[in-house]
């Protein structure tokens, strides 16, 4: 059989049809866009530190591990505390909205003594984060988790 000859039919084509965005439509999807992308930067931007301390057995007994990469506050016993500092700069002309969010096990034994708060142009602040180890704890026992520290940038006007 001669294939040059036979008739070939050409399946249906599906007819795609397409429309323009309206004015509104492109300002919406611009505006999810940029949402998007101030939330993805903000993330991002985020200095974020490994919390942790450890229950020793005794009284009134601190063990210190200091380091600048986390928040450890070495090996406690029960009943005593210790406090570990960040220093956050602002080196921008841009005030900036500073947040933390703390989450693990060692966020219910964690005290912040500065959140959500404005950080001016050019300012530098200190916030101090207090470990207390309550008498129930379980010696052996080791708290851990993370401290994300958030800075928007915008507007903000101290109050």
């Amino acid at each position: 059989m001669d294939l040059r000859n036979v008739n070939r039919q050409k399946p249906e084509e599906t007819a795609i049809k397409s429309r323009k965005f309206t004015g509104g439509e492109k300002v919406l999807i611009g505006a999810i866009t940029l949402v998007f992308l101030f939330v993805f930067y903000v993330t991002l931007d985020a200095n974020k530190y490994k919390a942790l301390v450890r229950v020793i057995e005794g009284e009134g007994r601190v063990g210190v591990n200091p380091t600048t990469e986390a928040l450890d506050f070495g090996d406690l016993s029960r009943g005593t505390s210790a406090v570990r500092g960040v220093e956050i700069v602002n080196a921008t002309p841009i005030p900036m909205f500073i947040m933390v969010l703390r989450v693990g096990g060692i966020s219910e034994l964690m005290d912040l003594d500065k959140n959500n708060f404005v950080l001016s142009a050019r300012e530098t602040e200190r916030l101090q984060f207090t470990v207390f180890i309550p008498a129930s704890a379980p010696v052996g026992e080791e708290f851990s988790g993370r401290v994300f520290l958030f800075k928007v940038p915008g507007p903000w006007r101290k109050s």
